[in-house]
């Protein structure tokens, strides 16, 4: 494990899947991170590389080939390299393996940089192409949070904040085909908030695309702890709490979601993928404050 500390916080990292474990308050020894109860979901913030969600039947085609991947990809498996920068920053590398190339026949240098800077934990994310053609990917965050904060509180006590008036449609997964369905139904007419409610999520994420805000919020009606969620450069969020677990909340920036159910298509028709060519590198970011 790795640990970044500051007066504010301290985190807690994991050089498999290069995951935030824990984000702790100095000030109320509070751990914000969803506690990982392996009976119910025992990750707290997978990197989602080289796809997002599932594809069908695990299977991809790339250059006429298949290819087989579990849901969220290969990178949350994989033990990245750590190169600790100082008490706040640390990098995580992940470079193609033997069995990473046997899903996914692309070279790239993938790099999570964690920096913690006041109450803020930033996620930069960098793609880099070292293969000698075009590379094509998706690439999201996984981070769950405490819902509630507190032992002694209901989750149905919080909500979700967009920074601004939201008219957004919400894409609909179809939970039995493991897919994106092409239905959509309205989540915000000029709203920007919704309470946490165990129906919002039958039927998985909550996915929304084009958001304008740059950041939302998990807040409470009794008190002023809050968690601010920052994004750079992700065109999709998913809002997720599995079903009947309860104490958790992801809310998941992502470029990219699930194959769309019955997609046969080349691995490079999927919706939202990155197509990066030799040597130039994509980036993207997400950052947590915490407000004790």
């Amino acid at each position: 494990m790795t640990i970044l500390k500051n007066d504010l916080l301290e985190v807690e990292l994991n050089a498999k899947g290069a995951e935030i474990i824990k984000i702790v308050g100095q000030k109320d020894n509070m751990n914000y991170m969803w506690r990982r109860d392996p009976v119910q979901w025992a990750n707290s913030a997978p990197i989602l590389f080289p796809i997002v969600g599932a594809i069908n039947n695990n299977e991809c085609r790339i250059d006429g080939k298949t290819y087989t991947m579990t849901q969220h990809g290969f990178a949350r498996h994989n033990e990245f390299m750590t190169h600790q920068l100082s008490d706040t920053c640390v990098e995580f590398e992940l470079t193609p393996n033997e069995d990473i190339l046997k899903q996914y026949p692309y070279l790239f240098d993938l790099k999570v940089i964690y920096t913690l800077n006041q109450n803020q934990l930033e996620c930069h994310c960098i793609v880099r192409n070292t293969d000698s053609k075009t590379i094509y990917f998706q690439i999201g965050g996984h981070p769950a949070f405490a819902c509630p904060f507190m032992e002694n509180e209901s989750s149905n006590e919080y909500y979700i904040e967009f920074e601004k008036d939201e008219t957004l449609d919400q894409k609909i997964i179809n939970v039995e085909e493991r897919g994106m369905s092409h239905e959509t139904k309205q989540l915000f007419d000029h709203e920007r908030r919704f309470f946490i409610r165990q129906a919002l999520f039958n039927n998985d994420a909550v996915v929304v695309k084009n958001f304008q805000s740059k950041w939302v919020a998990l807040k409470s009606i009794h008190h002023q702890k809050s968690i601010k969620f920052y994004m750079e450069n992700f065109e999709h969020l998913g809002i997720w709490a599995a079903k009947h677990v309860g104490g958790l909340i992801a809310i998941e920036p992502w470029v990219g979601h699930n194959d769309y159910v019955g997609f046969t298509g080349e691995f490079k028709e999927k919706e939202s993928i990155v197509a990066l060519p030799q040597n130039q590198e994509f980036e993207c970011k997400f950052t947590v404050e915490i407000n004790q």
